[in-house]
């Protein structure tokens, strides 16, 4: 029985129509084209601020340079000091103006064009940019300066730099700016596209193993080669895929059990029906129709027992917790046993308190008490002794049941609460089908109450407990 391993039938639920492998790629993508460029304006901003900075200080150093020549010299001898100090001519340019606004000194080189002032509205000092006397792009700063030729006067410096050298440095850097962000870019992307189909090729081995589960095989579960990211979706899914396959082997366990079950009483009923059908003896008609109720009864026993393992294995009936007195349901089972103790002449040495209060489900209480009572009573050997103990330790109550079991061995013990398993083949007795004690095992499991059977001194003791008292 193939559990997905079927192809999908027309009435399977349409699949998206979005896939997240694109979505993940085109976000990729866009995400880092947006942060590179944004990357790309900010430093594009910031260099041509320190390339603007580094000309704004160049100016300022050299109109210090002039203001204290200035200060050394008169106007007029300006000229000639200049002419040494800037011999490269159209580089560098400078003019002093009055306070009226006329020339004192200017680099000769410039001939008869005068510098640009500036907008004299901003003040100064004042950076601007303009054209130089010779025609090339400019840099250029305006500061006042106290009057070479009268205290009272105050003269204008303008000192400009010829700065297209600069921006074609400032070009050459945004080309390589523009560059390696679309360079960046595209390994980025590649990358990242890179490295989302190495993880759907995780997820599409993944996918195959699925799709391959079948369920006469053990699971594998999926995600030891998935991302930490995954690793909850990983354990759900294995957690699912547990459980499914355990509900399949319960219902695969629950209708062998059944079918081994009811073989044996079907048979009996038959054979009896056939028997009484072909016999006309009325006293042997009755006692077929007794064989066979007892044969349905023995059935119908084995049914509801293993329909109550069924439900207590797949978590359908869950303990309803109550206050129980131990002692007080322990004293009933055994008074209503009286009847088979005196008719298989056992002594019963019982130690009970007045009274044991715990929590716990009443109804699962009584039938693993019940189910462990009429063991000890079964399987004892006629006029033998049989023990029943209710005692407190510091870890609450516990409950133990012994009786004679000369025939069982150690090993014996690892079989208890195995389905139909018995002693001898005939089972002890007609009553026992071999589910008892596999069912008082899982009812004591679902009640969290250890269950353990010990085999000492030719005698077998079951304990149950310990019970938190209340």
């Amino acid at each position: 029985m193939s559990i997905v391993g079927a192809p999908l039938s027309s009435a399977s639920p349409a699949r998206a129509g979005w896939s997240l492998r694109r979505r993940l790629a085109i976000g990729s993508a866009l995400s880092i084209a947006c942060v590179l460029s944004a990357l790309f304006v900010i430093l594009d901003v910031w260099i041509d601020r320190e390339i603007y900075s580094r000309m704004d200080q160049i100016l300022l150093e050299r109109s210090r340079l002039i203001e204290h020549m200035l200060e050394a010299r008169h106007a007029t001898e300006l000229q000639r000091t200049m002419r040494e100090y800037d011999p490269e001519g159209h580089t560098q340019f400078f003019a002093v103006f009055d306070a009226r606004g006329r020339s004192l000194a200017r680099l000769s080189s410039t001939g008869d064009a005068i510098l640009s002032k500036g907008p004299e509205r901003d003040g100064t000092p004042r950076y601007y940019d303009l054209v130089l006397p010779d025609g090339h792009s400019g840099r250029a700063l305006a500061r006042r300066l106290p009057g070479a030729d009268s205290p009272d006067a105050s003269h204008l410096l303008v000192v400009a730099s010829e700065r297209e050298s600069w921006d074609r440095v400032e070009r050459r850097v945004h080309f390589a700016l523009l560059f390696g962000a679309v360079a960046a870019s595209a390994l980025a992307i590649a990358l990242g596209l890179l490295v989302t189909q190495t993880l759907f090729a995780v997820l599409d081995k993944s996918g195959a193993h699925v799709a391959a589960l079948d369920a006469q095989a053990p699971p594998h579960p999926i995600g030891g080669d998935f991302p930490r990211e995954f690793a909850p979706f990983a354990d759900a899914f294995n957690t699912g895929l547990r459980r499914l396959y355990q509900a399949v082997e319960r219902e695969r366990r629950f209708a062998r059990d059944v079918a081994h079950e009811l073989r044996t009483p079907l048979s009996e009923i038959r054979a009896t029906a056939e028997s009484a059908l072909a016999d006309e003896d009325h006293r042997r008609l009755r006692e077929s129709l007794h064989a066979a109720v007892d044969a349905s009864e023995r059935m119908q026993r084995s049914v509801d027992t293993l329909l109550m393992l069924s439900r207590l294995e797949s978590g359908l009936d869950a303990p309803a917790v109550d206050p129980l007195d131990l002692a007080e349901s322990v004293g009933a089972l055994l008074e209503a046993a009286r009847p088979t103790l005196l008719a298989r002449a056992l002594t019963l040495r019982c130690d009970m308190p007045a009274s044991a209060w715990v929590q716990s489900d009443i109804g699962i209480v009584e039938r693993i008490l019940a189910n462990m009572l009429n063991n000890a009573i079964e399987y004892a050997p006629r006029g033998s002794e049989l023990g029943c103990r209710l005692h407190r330790d510091d870890a609450g109550w516990r409950l133990t049941i012994d009786n004679a079991a000369p025939e069982l061995t150690d090993e014996d013990l690892s079989h208890f609460g195995h389905r139909f398993w018995r002693k001898t083949p005939e089972g002890g007795t007609a009553r026992h089908t071999g589910l008892g004690l596999a069912l008082a095992l899982e009812m004591a499991k679902t009640l969290a109450l250890p269950l353990r059977f010990e085999h000492r001194d030719g005698r077998l003791r079951a304990h149950l407990g310990p019970w938190p008292s209340l």
